[in-house]
């Protein structure tokens, strides 16, 4: 069982944090007059960038919030929970790639502290396959949240293990066979890992 700080948090709040720019205190020449400061350009550039892509934002989260139901609470080492904050954070600014991986790291993270709980330490320190073949071998999890799972362990690996161009599992080859563009593929996957996150922490291991 993983030993470390354990933290307990809604699952609503996003814990996105508002960050501000603040000014510098006013600058004046050699005769007390105040030197007017130009606006960086990146800035207006960021701004123009957060408006233009505020929608989609908001529809991510209105997503989000059906997916995860209000008032759920799990409990988690500091680590595991600031994997699932920020796979629903890249999720909705984005960046699917990054949701795809971090949830999956999630699901590793709560089966090796589910299986060590259970008296699988070994089997637990084999990587997500080995975790998801002994918990299907004994019946530990319910064999439909485990297909999800293996699922996304197949999507994730291209992305950190460099696979051949023409691998079945890399995003241009299943782009190609489903007729789908890459980015509109990202995003579905994105969706399915956190769901398979999410029920990862609700279903397994009697965590909740």
């Amino acid at each position: 069982m993983l030993v470390c700080e354990t933290l307990f948090f809604d699952v609503r709040k996003l814990g996105f944090k508002a960050f501000t720019m603040t000014k510098d205190p006013a600058m004046r020449d050699l005769f007390g007059k105040a030197i007017r400061q130009r606006r960086p350009k990146y800035e207006a550039a960021l701004e123009r960038a957060e408006k233009g892509s505020r929608p989609a934002r908001a529809a991510r989260v209105r997503w989000l919030s059906e997916i995860i139901p209000r008032n759920s609470a799990f409990g988690m080492p500091a680590e595991t929970f600031y994997v699932f904050e920020e796979a629903k954070a890249s999720f909705v600014y984005g960046n699917f790639v990054a949701a795809v991986v971090l949830a999956a790291a999630f699901v590793e993270h709560w089966f090796v502290a589910g299986l060590q709980a259970h008296g699988y330490e070994k089997e637990a320190s084999r990587g997500l396959s080995a975790c998801i073949k002994v918990a299907r071998s004994n019946d530990l999890v319910n064999s439909i949240l485990l297909d999800k799972i293996d699922r996304l362990r197949l999507i994730r690996n291209p992305f950190v293990h460099l696979k051949s161009f023409d691998h079945e599992h890399t995003i241009g080859q299943r782009s190609y066979k489903q007729k789908t563009l890459p980015e509109a593929l990202l995003e579905s996957d994105a969706q399915e890992a956190l769901i398979a996150m999410y029920g990862t922490a609700a279903y397994t291991f009697n965590r909740r």
